[in-house]
């Protein structure tokens, strides 16, 4: 009898461990995990911001663990996929201008973007998506819970009646490439150029008109970072125009964001391109 009754209490209490415990503990490793990721993100971005601004180093390597933890015997780690698509259908971005640089005819550029994105398939927390694109790092739960974790570079500046925009697209290329492991993997971005090009009004102080068109599965996260930074650099809305006009799901197939300036003063485009090498050597 007294076997039989340790033997209960033995079960009772490891039912409780595997239905409160455990759960607790895996959610713990998951979110821990998933803040990895986010860091290894954003320092990805950083080291690129850095080569962008000081045209070099030619190479920096950035390091994401691949796992979360797991509990021994009972619980295996939650395992990441890390993708590099250098194109990817109906990802782009373009940037037009009714007045080119050095006051020439109207201007017209399409890049494509290229993506890093990491696929966390969290069982006891969120699922999460991280992936960088055009120099921003987008952190999404699904179709309408995302946001632009950490932005690209969109300055509207308002000088009295003057109005100058600044805006920077990063190109990713490269082999298309995946890493399903355990440990860590590297990701070296290869800087290879940065280009300038700078619109102003032709003469007395004339006005042009300017478009950003982005191509991306994250429509919510881009559209609500775009209003956000409208808002806040305090310029009129009659100089703009934003579509979507709300935060619209994806549905797995890439949607056009769409920011109009009008009447503006002046347009500085700033053009990164690197080369992404995932795994651990060179080109």
């Amino acid at each position: 009898m007294g076997t039989l009754l340790a033997l209960l209490v033995f079960f009772a209490l490891f039912g409780i461990f595997l239905t409160q415990y455990l759960p607790l503990w895996m959610t713990d490793n998951e979110a821990a995990f998933t803040g990895k990721t986010q860091a290894s993100m954003a320092d990805l971005k950083s080291n690129m911001d850095l080569q962008l601004v000081l045209g070099g180093p030619s190479a920096f390597s950035t390091p994401f663990v691949m796992s979360s933890d797991g509990v021994p015997l009972l619980a295996q780690p939650t395992g990441g996929n890390l993708n590099f698509l250098p194109v990817q259908s109906g990802v782009f971005a373009n940037v037009s201008m009714t007045v080119g640089p050095g006051g020439s005819s109207a201007t017209y550029r399409n890049f494509t973007l290229g993506t890093l994105s990491m696929s966390i398939p969290n069982r006891y927390y969120s699922p999460q998506v991280f992936e960088l694109e055009d120099d921003a790092v987008v952190q999404a739960q699904n179709d309408l819970q995302q946001i632009v974790a950490f932005p690209p570079l969109l300055a509207v500046n308002t000088t009295g009646t003057q109005i100058g925009v600044q805006l920077v697209l990063v190109q990713l290329f490269g082999n298309a490439s995946q890493a399903i492991s355990t440990g860590t993997t590297e990701v070296s971005s290869h800087y290879l150029y940065t280009q300038k090009l700078t619109s102003t009004g032709v003469g007395g102080g004339a006005t042009f008109n300017g478009e950003f068109k982005l191509g991306t599965h994250f429509p919510c996260a881009w559209r609500t970072f775009l209003s956000s930074a409208l808002n806040a650099s305090g310029v009129a809305a009659s100089h703009f125009a934003l579509t979507p006009t709300g935060c619209i799901p994806s549905n797995g197939v890439a949607k056009i964001v769409d920011l109009k300036f009008l009447n503006i003063n002046s347009l500085t485009l700033i053009i990164g391109a690197f080369s992404l090498v995932m795994g651990v050597g060179v080109e």
